[in-house]
């Protein structure tokens, strides 16, 4: 191997790995190769990872929720005594600033719901546990067993392959975590790792409950999915990476929660506009273009009606679009697919208001200026397909339409998005109630009076929905305790005898006081003889 390749994490150790190859992650401010090498691993090594968590999965059946819950917080403890440096490393390979992207905004995120998973994980609700004690019949949630995280790219700590919500959510429940780093994020990926095993080591979790890999070819990937190993994947980043794994997990009788495209459609009523269209204006241009767009609510169509209050809202916008400059996007493959996305919008008949395709002069290769596109309700309604498409970046596409009777036609014909927002005032509650419901039927989250972006790590929270947005659509990636349930099942146990029955399930109080459904009713209290 060649010495100077970063070593994988495997089994409790660093050791060098069995590389098929190398890459160097790349700098999107200047597009540029970092100088440290990482390697891509053959199936050697994922063999060994998943033996060790096969094995690690065991061990953690048998310790105490509570051992779980320490880790976690000791383990958030450490991530934020090394924030500095988590959060340099974390702009060096991402581009995203420092301030106030990742040091307050994202990194007390991913603090936030590592801690969530710690309570939520010592208390022990997230269980569900069920009892029906006239029949004897007890049922609660278990860990299904090792999970695979594949991260994103543009989240660098709330979403990291060994800081993110897969990775809190899939410890919560018992499982042990192989984690495959971004590409464009190993530095980072390495960071927090070490920090994990430290925790591991000071809470005495089995040595491969965290493992890390960096680079491995695309069939072992789909190959590691499918592996009767594998307990369960988590999956954040574009549809058609998505699809090929969740094909393979599928074929091989694997569970997969994929986090996946989404457009997320804005629907703008006239007496909104007519409030306060100016306001909604620098609202829709700082959601598009915060965090050069790059964000997974970000909004991709905007439905208005081309009336007074909408040409003039629409004049607004453009305004506000053109006093943005160049933004930096994740990377080069990232930049590549966002032109090209909205190369297809252009082919398909959308115009540009602001903005143009390709490289700013005077700027890094990935940067990109805000684009804003617009196409009239009857080209929408001519190729919806051609139009529902996410351009991941800073663009979004303007659906003017001649009247409320066509937008709602046009809304129709959005799919399955992750969020959806509705702005209205007085005079707009007769549209409201059928693009509510529309609107609810194909999208997680439904956002009244304010834009998409900007969510809450939050028990109530739904960050997921209908195909192809998420799988399945009852789950969440944010909010504990449901985002746990996603690396779950839930196992019945029938007539069994009090000191066979795991604590959670017998008729004493378990420890942490969780809430139980016992013989029709939640209750933080015994089981009472009837």
């Amino acid at each position: 191997m060649a010495r100077d390749a970063e070593p994988v994490f495997v089994a409790g150790a660093w050791r060098p790995a069995d590389m098929a190859g190398t890459f160097r992650a790349i700098d999107p401010t200047t597009g540029r190769e970092h100088e440290t090498v990482w390697p891509v691993s053959r199936w050697s090594d994922v063999h060994a990872a998943l033996e060790a968590a096969a094995e690690a999965a065991a061990d953690l059946g048998r310790l105490p929720d509570a051992q779980r819950g320490d880790f976690l917080r000791r383990y958030a403890a450490r991530l934020e005594a090394a924030a500095r440096d988590l959060v340099a490393v974390a702009a060096r390979e991402s581009g995203l600033a420092v301030r106030p992207r990742l040091a307050d905004v994202e990194l007390p995120r991913m603090l936030d719901q590592l801690r969530q998973a710690a309570a939520a994980a010592t208390e022990g609700t997230w269980r569900m546990a069920m009892i029906d004690s006239v029949r004897n019949i007890r049922s609660q949630a278990v860990g299904l067993g090792p999970v695979v995280v594949f991260p994103p790219g543009n989240f660098p700590l709330a979403y990291g392959a060994v800081t993110g919500g897969d990775f809190a959510a899939a410890i919560a429940a018992g499982n042990p975590v192989i984690a495959k780093a971004h590409p464009a994020l190993p530095g980072v990926s390495r960071l927090a790792a070490e920090l994990a095993a430290d925790a591991m080591r000071e809470t005495g979790l089995p040595a491969a409950t965290v493992q890390l890999l960096h680079g491995l070819a695309p069939d072992d990937g789909e190959r590691l999915v499918a592996d009767p190993r594998v307990g369960a994947s988590g999956f954040t980043g574009g549809e058609a990476a998505g699809r090929r794994l969740l094909a393979a997990a599928a074929a091989g009788g694997r569970v997969m929660w994929a986090e996946m495209g989404s457009v997320n459609p804005v629907v703008l009523l006239s007496g909104a506009l007519a409030a306060r269209g100016g306001e909604i204006a620098g609202e829709l241009a700082a959601s598009v273009t915060g965090s050069a767009g790059q964000l997974c609510t970000k909004p991709g169509l905007v439905f208005v009606v081309g009336d007074a209050a909408g040409r003039a809202f629409i004049a607004a916008l453009a305004e506000r679009f053109g006093t943005v400059g160049p933004q930096v996007l994740l990377g080069p493959a990232g930049t590549t697919r966002f032109d090209a996305a909205v190369a297809g919008l252009r082919a398909a008949g959308a115009t540009p208001l602001v903005g143009a395709i390709g490289p700013v002069p005077g700027s890094g290769p990935c940067a990109r200026l805000p684009m804003l596109l617009e196409c009239s309700g009857v080209e929408f309604l001519r190729r919806p397909d051609a139009f529902v498409v996410e351009a991941f970046g800073n663009a979004t596409l303007l659906v003017t339409c001649a009247d409320i009777a066509e937008l709602s036609r046009a809304v129709l014909h959005v799919r399955g998005a992750l969020a959806a927002s509705v702005y209205l005032a007085a005079g707009d509650e007769a549209a409201w109630v059928p693009l509510a419901r529309v609107l609810v039927e194909r999208s997680g989250r439904v956002v009244e009076n304010r834009m998409p972006t900007g969510l809450a790590v939050t028990p109530p929270m739904q960050h997921g929905g209908p195909w192809p947005s998420a799988t399945p659509p009852f789950f969440t990636a944010v909010g504990m305790p449901w985002s746990i349930l996603r690396f779950a099942r839930r196992v019945c146990l029938d007539g069994w005898s009090q000191e066979h029955l795991p604590e959670m399930l017998r008729d004493a109080v378990p420890e942490g006081r969780p809430w139980r459904f016992i013989d029709g009713a939640w209750t933080r209290g015994a089981v009472t003889p009837a």
